[in-house]
């Protein structure tokens, strides 16, 4: 479950496509509920969104109708559902049993313009009811213990034999970046949360330095004057026949001037390039391939936090300047907190598909080094949405450029040159013209029209 960089328009279209119609079609048309788990240093949080199907399947409070919930109604059926919740679920932190607190409870009416793909529940299938349960605690937990009750009959997958028990997949978010699925089931209504032991810093890829720097000398120049004017007395003096006494006085000025030469050198010097010291600071491409593909998987692995600090933070490894913010604030906020319909959008694979380094060099407009790169990549999302899993796989292609910073290695501009879906799971959509198939709707029969639609609806 890792993001990676997209480049914003793509990430964005992954994510409208990914949350497209399943926000449409959930929940079932049966009892289903949507579960939320949120672990941090002050409780452990549930956050249950559930239809009115699931709610009666677990509490029987009296209504005036079985298909509607008028508000005097909603305070009754809260205190049931907490009471129902603290009594059979069971969270245990460290050891020891915590018990629930009320945090909030609304109601949310239904779309009448759905009801046609709901024949079996009708508006009990529309109609949501939220609580939000917090377990208290002192710290960050290091273990939780969850144990979920109500297993309500999954209608929509009844068969001839019988009609299996709904299975509850909750997204479960908690401290070092952890963002994973716990599966509560009948047979397995347990699920034990574990702090990671290592520092979330081990989930990102090593990303190699840049090469040295030219290598450079100290060419000292005093010295080289000195000794310059040293060998040409020299060779006046050799070139004529007379000048013995010249040549024997230079013969015994020469260890006084080398002294004097190499007490001077470093009066006045000069950094030069060394011609025997190799690299110029820049990649070779098999370097800057190595350096880019940790930095692109880097980027989907930030997005693997939960906290927008975090987030952000993470997304700073690899991404520089502007870019970051834009990713921040576009994508963050596009796909990770923006749930259409009750949708969370996750990232579970990403394949390269190809890598290409178009060139190498010192970059405008500072002359820094870098290089730019042309990659293709496949993407494998899911959409976790009242419970259910729903896959995607997308591909991209896009050209980036890659600049040395004072931090390291930064991805400093993108552009999108490709991106479309390579497959997607079928999406079984009901035929409100057909009789539902399967055993009768549970537990009581269908209601009426009249019951699901009052006189006067605009439906």
């Amino acid at each position: 479950m890792v993001l990676g960089l997209l480049g914003a328009p793509a990430l964005i279209a992954a994510a409208s496509g990914w949350l497209g119609a399943e926000g449409a079609r959930h929940p079932q048309d049966g009892p289903d509920a949507d579960v939320r788990i949120r672990i941090d240093d002050e409780a452990v949080q549930f956050q249950i969104i559930m239809n009115l199907a699931f709610v009666d399947a677990i509490v029987d409070v009296p209504r005036e109708s079985r298909s509607t919930l008028h508000p005097v109604e909603e305070q009754p059926l809260r205190e049931a559902l907490v009471e129902y919740y603290a009594e059979h679920n069971r969270v245990v932190v460290d050891g020891i049993e915590v018990t629930p607190l009320d945090a909030g409870f609304d109601v949310t009416g239904p779309q009448l313009n759905l009801l046609p793909l709901f024949p079996r529940m009708g508006t009990r299938a529309l109609i949501r009811l939220r609580i939000v349960l917090d377990y208290p605690v002192t710290s960050t937990p290091r273990t939780v213990g969850m144990t979920w009750e109500p297993f309500p009959p999954d209608i929509v997958a009844a068969t001839m034999e019988g009609t299996p028990p709904l299975e509850i997949r909750a997204q479960l978010s908690a401290p070092g970046g952890v963002n994973e699925l716990a599966v509560f089931t009948k047979p397995e209504p347990e699920y034990i949360w574990h702090a990671p032991s290592g520092p979330a810093a081990e989930r990102f890829l090593p990303v190699p330095e840049a090469p040295g720097a030219a290598p450079t000398i100290a060419l000292p120049l005093l010295p080289l004057l000195i000794g310059l004017g040293f060998l040409v007395a020299c060779m006046a003096a050799w070139a004529r026949p007379a000048a013995a006494n010249q040549r024997r006085a230079l013969w015994f000025l020469a260890p006084l001037i080398a002294g004097g030469a190499f007490l001077l050198r470093d009066v006045w010097t000069v950094d030069v390039d060394d011609p025997f010291g190799g690299g110029r600071g820049l990649p070779s491409e098999s370097e800057a391939l190595a350096i880019f593909t940790p930095l692109h998987a880097n980027i989907y692995r930030a997005f693997e936090y939960v906290d927008e600090s975090d987030v952000y933070d993470a997304l700073a490894r690899s991404v520089d300047g502007e870019l970051l913010d834009d990713l921040y604030n576009e994508i963050y906020r596009s796909l990770i907190m923006q749930e259409e319909g009750g949708a969370v959008s996750r990232v579970s694979a990403v394949r390269p598909v190809a890598m290409e380094v178009e060139s190498i060099g010192l970059l405008p407009p500072d002359e820094t080094a870098g290089f730019n790169v042309v990659t293709r990549w496949q993407v494998d999302g899911q959409v976790l949405h009242w419970g259910h899993g729903h896959s995607r796989t997308n591909e991209y292609q896009a050209r980036y450029t890659i600049m040395q910073r004072e931090a390291g290695w930064r991805i400093a501009t993108h552009q999108v040159l490709e991106q479309f879906r390579v497959s997607a799971a079928p999406i079984d959509w009901p035929d409100p013209t057909q009789p539902p198939t399967g055993p009768p709707p549970w537990p009581e029969e269908r209601p009426s029209l009249e019951e699901l639609v009052p006189p006067g609806s605009d439906l």
